[in-house]
């Protein structure tokens, strides 16, 4: 009888080592970001590709300000070309389209929500214009591009000229679902990807990034902030400041900050519409004596983050189940039957 109880304790410890070891099983759903708002505008046209290693983005500044539901953002970036020719390029957008970056976690970002965009140069602001290209929709590993209608302006430069550019755009952030396995949290999250400034020549010399809280928007709402830029916080303007030095941006360069909470009411085309008074007051952000600003440590959040929930995991118990029951069934039945033989053969003897 001893034996008997044993096998079943034997067989009820691996009923809960399978269950419990449920979270090392790979997820079927690939970690991430989805749907989170941001931009890949530094296109590069495969017949550019010399000329685009000429030029080095020597500095960046980026200016982002967070709304509930949208971000409003402003990049001023100083190029120079290192050669003694005269270089003419363009670059560009598909304006409709999804982008996939990153390794381990997936950022995913719809362009379609990348509007209001305007770019100059030296002061001057560059005319944009459509190309249907849809030979182009099929170069690019990361995008799926859902029309063939491309938004592009030139880019233009005089032997050894250094240039500033600055451009704007508004994203809706509201649609973004922060995703780990089948945990799913449905949440405000922009995404800045830097990788796409790696086809430019050497490094980029300095890069300095803002964030600054509006509408309300606290410390505590700010569900996490990608790490590796040093950032720090300045109370007066709930400014986060931070920055990277001599780097040549891979995915794991990423800016992603995960904030507040979805709005399902939110109408992002009715933020577009007031689009001069969003660009009106990142220029006021932008000009801030950030020199002078005091900004102390704080402490981030994993962005990628997600509360495990028992509907999360149901799938995968649900797929171990299928996995393990014919085991599991056979393990019982084989116990059950042991357990027949021996309490029949004890009663025979008596």
């Amino acid at each position: 009888m001893k034996t008997i109880i044993s096998k079943i304790r034997i067989t009820a410890f691996l009923l809960m080592t399978i269950i419990l070891s449920q979270k090392v099983f790979a997820n079927a759903a690939q970690p991430g970001i989805w749907n989170a708002g941001g931009t890949v505008y530094t296109m590069l046209y495969p017949e550019d590709a010399s000329t685009f290693k000429k030029v080095q983005m020597q500095q960046e500044h980026i200016y982002i300000q967070l709304y509930k539901g949208f971000a409003v953002v402003k990049g001023t970036y100083i190029f120079k070309n290192t050669s003694n020719e005269v270089l003419k390029f363009k670059m560009g957008y598909p304006v409709n389209g999804i982008y996939s970056g990153g390794e381990n976690d997936l950022n995913q970002i719809i362009l379609d929500s990348l509007s209001q965009f305007k770019i100059k140069a030296n002061n001057r602001w560059l005319p944009l214009f459509n190309e249907n290209l849809s030979e182009y929709n099929e170069d690019y590993d990361n995008i799926n591009a859902f029309s063939d209608n491309w938004k592009v302006w030139e880019m233009q430069f005089t032997p050894n000229e250094i240039q500033k550019v600055a451009v704007y755009f508004i994203v809706n952030t509201n649609e973004a679902i922060v995703r780990k396995g089948y945990n799913i949290e449905k949440r405000n999250a922009f995404i800045y990807l830097l990788e796409s400034g790696s086809v430019w020549k050497d490094n980029i010399e300095k890069g300095n990034f803002y964030i600054q809280l509006m509408e309300g928007l606290t410390p505590k709402e700010v569900q996490g902030i990608s790490d590796g830029f040093g950032f720090k916080f300045n109370t007066l303007h709930q400014i986060f400041s931070g920055e990277k030095h001599n780097f040549s941006p891979t995915p794991k360069d990423n800016l992603i900050v995960n904030y507040s909470k979805y709005n399902e009411n939110f109408s992002f085309e009715k933020k577009v519409d007031q689009a001069n008074e969003w660009f009106t007051k990142i220029d006021q952000m932008s000009q801030l004596p950030f020199e002078t600003l005091i900004f102390s440590d704080i402490e981030l959040g994993n962005p990628y983050k997600v509360e495990n929930t028992l509907e999360g995991a149901l799938p995968g118990l649900l797929t171990l189940f299928v996995i393990f029951a014919p085991f599991i069934i056979g393990l019982i039945l084989v116990s059950i039957l042991i357990w027949a033989i021996v309490k029949w053969i004890r009663l025979k003897k008596k």
